[in-house]
């Protein structure tokens, strides 16, 4: 009987991260049950002479990875059944073995993506995207596999969204004042320019880093530009 063209793309999928994963040593932490685990635990069927380790909790995992010596393709959800899925890839960090890093956010935020580049994780997948089948969990394979960065793209318009609504309520004066910073003029030269006080231009920022949720000034350029507040 012919498979219908689902069932082809679905097999045409699961051949290439078999190709993505075959020769490397992963450490799978996922937790809850959900579709996206599932997923991931088909690669458990999946031929190969590589380690292949699955856990649901930062304990058991954090045990592991104290005695690897190899590095490890470690894909982790954000939630864990102990805990939280960033702790662990922040402890990752302790050890000798040069570990690539997949995170899987179970709840789409921006304060999620903001610590996972804080970790430098090589990829950020957006669990959503699994459960469509969307094909980011190939991106995401590939690009690790390059030795490049992926965030997910569905993660990126949330951030967009949620930067959008916050960067709504910068008044025109802060919005100014974004603008001063991203000419590179410090908290003197601002408050000399704008016939206000140092300390006045200093609270301006500091309201303008907490609307934005970033925590310098070049982050604060970085997102001004990224939300098109500046030119």
């Amino acid at each position: 009987m012919a498979r219908s063209r689902s069932e082809t793309s679905d097999l045409e999928k699961a051949r290439r991260i078999r190709s993505l994963i075959h020769d490397q040593d992963l450490l799978i932490c996922l937790y809850p049950h959900l579709f996206a685990v599932k997923q991931m635990l088909r690669l458990s069927g999946m031929r190969s002479k590589r380690i292949r380790r699955f856990y649901d909790s930062k304990a058991e995992a954090m045990i592991y990875l104290k005695n690897v010596k190899s590095p490890h393709w470690l894909l982790v959800s954000e939630q864990l059944s102990d805990g939280s899925g960033l702790d662990l890839l922040r402890e990752s960090k302790r050890f000798p073995s040069s570990h690539r890093t997949l995170l899987l956010i179970n709840r789409p935020g921006k304060s999620s993506l903001r610590i996972a580049r804080g970790l430098n994780v090589d990829a950020v997948l957006n669990e959503l995207s699994l459960e469509q089948r969307s094909g980011a969990l190939i991106n995401a394979l590939t690009s690790m596999k390059q030795g490049k960065h992926f965030e997910d793209p569905s993660l990126l318009e949330g951030e967009r969204i949620v930067g959008r609504e916050n960067a709504k309520v910068l008044s025109e004066r802060q919005l100014e004042i974004l603008a001063l910073v991203a000419e590179g003029l410090s908290n003197r030269q601002i408050a000399d320019q704008l016939n206000i006080s140092v300390n006045t231009a200093r609270d301006h920022l500091s309201e303008i880093l907490t609307r934005l949720d970033v925590n310098n000034r070049a982050s604060a350029v970085s997102a001004a530009l990224r939300l098109g507040l500046i030119p």
